[in-house]
């Protein structure tokens, strides 16, 4: 039995689960969305590009979001560490391969595995939310390979992972105010935790310019696209958008003061890390009370506390030192 379960934290702490929340939750988010602004719940979450086989029943949504969201989240986070062997061994020996806990070609298993089952996840949405899939698993494949060693190229792809992650339960969603903002939060806490890591190659003025361009680029298209679909950027009252933007402040506040209070840097990027991923949750909830649908607010705010203590407590199991928990 403690062979198994000693696997168990071994896969979990390779593939990251403990600060998959925030993934999860903005697929939830784009689902209920979906099913609560989408008239006839018998037409289904997916009404439009060619869906496949549009699901009418929200539980089983739910499900599909989350196995799609956990999928792609431990794809890229067993691929980071597929590819980083060498370079882990030197500077972070206890993750579990250079630890000896799994081995390469069992870990390659895990991350193939999980890029299936989010693919298979995504077949219940229909065809384009499929491709949109295989999509980010490009895009991570391209991040952990080449983007990440360039700032000005890797924290643009991080924000573009996110917004096009969004959209895989419903392409054809017409509010993408969320997206863009999930894609801005995103690039921020990417170059966040580039810094305190103290990665290299160091950020430059040349690579804050490229960063800059990139995501002024990409939100012209989400609110052109956003133009095109529907009937303008935002048709509820301006003031509206104050919920969202406070939680932003929030978090910004929130994540300042415990970057500030982390005994190192290192332990300042886990914490922006975990506290940024909860926040996406929070954000999910300020949008449902802009758009007046204050009972889905209220639900996805309790989903946040409940997410935090789960991800906390993953967190203190799988350790983010790979020691035991006897032994810390």
């Amino acid at each position: 039995m403690r062979p198994m379960f000693e696997r168990m934290m071994t896969t979990l702490q390779l593939t990251r689960l403990s600060v998959a929340f925030g993934a999860v939750s903005d697929l939830w988010f784009m689902i209920v969305l979906a099913w609560m602004l989408g008239g006839d719940p018998s037409e289904g979450i997916v009404t439009g590009w060619g869906a496949g086989t549009a699901l009418t029943w929200l539980p089983a949504a739910l499900v599909a979001g989350l196995v799609v969201a956990l999928g792609l989240f431990g794809y890229g986070a067993s691929l980071n560490d597929v590819l980083d062997v060498r370079r882990d061994a030197t500077f972070s020996p206890q993750r579990p391969i250079p630890a000896g806990r799994i081995r390469s070609s069992q870990a390659v298993i895990v991350t193939v595995c999980s890029l299936l089952t989010a693919v298979l996840g995504a077949t219940a949405f229909g065809t384009w939310p499929v491709w949109l899939t295989m999509g980010v698993a490009v895009l991570l494949l391209f991040y952990n390979g080449v983007g990440r060693f360039m700032p000005a190229v890797g924290v643009v792809v991080i924000g573009l992972i996110h917004g096009i992650h969004m959209l895989i339960p419903n392409p054809d969603q017409s509010i993408l105010l969320p997206v863009w903002l999930i894609m801005t939060h995103a690039m921020a806490l990417a170059m966040g935790v580039y810094i305190f890591e103290d990665k290299r190659p160091r950020v430059t003025w040349q690579a804050v310019v490229g960063i800059v361009f990139g995501w002024c680029f990409w939100s012209g298209m989400l609110l052109w696209l956003a133009v095109e679909r529907g009937d303008g950027i935002w048709n509820r009252p301006l003031w509206s958008l104050a919920l969202p933007g406070g939680v932003a402040l929030a978090c910004l506040i929130v994540v300042r003061g415990k970057c500030r209070g982390a005994v190192d840097r290192r332990a300042a990027a886990e914490k922006l890390k975990r506290y940024g991923a909860m926040w996406q949750c929070f954000y999910a909830s300020a949008w449902f009370f802009a758009l007046g649908l204050p009972v889905a607010g209220i639900g996805f705010a309790i989903l946040a506390v409940v997410g935090f203590i789960v991800m906390t407590t993953l967190r203190e199991v799988i350790g983010i030192t790979g020691r035991p928990i006897e032994f810390r």
